[in-house]
């Protein structure tokens, strides 16, 4: 375990909500996981399979229950969380609910400006993030509450991160979003990716966007990691993945039944624009 190339390395680790009373419930057993730097990996799993309790270890919002969990070379337990914070950025489901400055530019500007960094250097990450996320610079003294949907969505996700973390979590990011804005938030966070090298975890139900933008599948099961593989030999195993009350992307299912009428044809494809190239070969 070489903590220059890995940004998360978890070893052993079992966490209990409730431990100690008759509600106790082992929410993850015996976890070993490593995700190395610059990874852009799928966490995928039913619900109650543990996800979101793995990722909340990431920056402290959850303390082992024994095991341990390394960030960047530091053990979360004995890291400062202020540190830990900086590093690790965490979007949740409908980040917008976490708005409550009076100005969208203060909102995003926020963590930052605890820090204590100098006013004209905010104002340029603040504006460089607006841009990246797709947000006009003159909405930067509006309210964020007389945004619309997607805006506040977008103002949110800026405040996360203008803040440069070294890993960034998304825990069902474009829950609620139609497939326009969903792309759109996508988009930007994998240009981010290829542009910072920052390590992402995408936490989804979407198998198809995860099938588009990660390099590498973890799947989770009762609060144990089932699989671990690239999309290809995940998504190429349909039955195993059906038991575990997933599935594959649509498009797979498509490319499957193709295949019993061109016997050449490729099913192990997980995107449409995969599937377009192939079966443009039959025509």
């Amino acid at each position: 375990m070489n903590a220059d190339t890995n940004s998360i390395i978890i070893s052993n680790l079992t966490f209990k909500y409730l431990e100690g009373t008759s509600f106790e419930k082992t929410a993850l057993c015996d976890i070993s996981l490593n995700i190395r730097k610059g990874e852009f990996i799928g966490l995928i799993g039913h619900t109650g399979s543990g996800k979101s309790t793995l990722v909340q270890h990431f920056n402290g919002l959850l303390k082992p229950t024994s095991g341990t969990v390394i960030i960047n070379g530091k053990d979360v337990s004995g890291k400062n969380l202020k540190e830990l914070r900086r590093q690790v950025g965490i979007i949740f489901q409908y980040p917008e609910h976490q708005l409550f400055e009076e100005t969208v530019y203060d909102d995003i500007a926020f963590g930052l400006t605890r820090q204590g960094i100098d006013k004209e250097i905010i104002k340029q990450k603040v504006e460089k993030m607006m841009d990246i996320v797709g947000l006009e610079r003159g909405l930067m003294k509006t309210s964020p509450f007389e945004l619309s949907g997607g805006q506040k969505r977008r103002a949110a996700i800026a405040g996360v991160l203008v803040m440069e973390p070294s890993i960034l979590v998304l825990d069902e990011p474009t829950a609620g979003l139609d497939p326009i804005g969903r792309d759109e938030i996508f988009g930007f966070i994998k240009n981010l990716h290829e542009e910072t090298k920052n390590t992402v975890i995408l936490v989804s139900h979407s198998m198809e966007d995860v099938a588009k933008l990660v390099e590498r599948v973890v799947v989770m099961n009762k609060g144990k990691i089932e699989l671990d593989g690239t999309p290809t030999e995940i998504f190429r195993d349909c039955e195993r993945l059906e038991k575990l009350g997933l599935s594959v992307p649509q498009i797979t299912y498509l490319m499957k039944k193709l295949k019993s009428r061109f016997p050449e044809i490729n099913e192990d494809i997980f995107t449409v624009r995969e599937a377009k190239e192939e079966i443009l070969k039959f025509l």
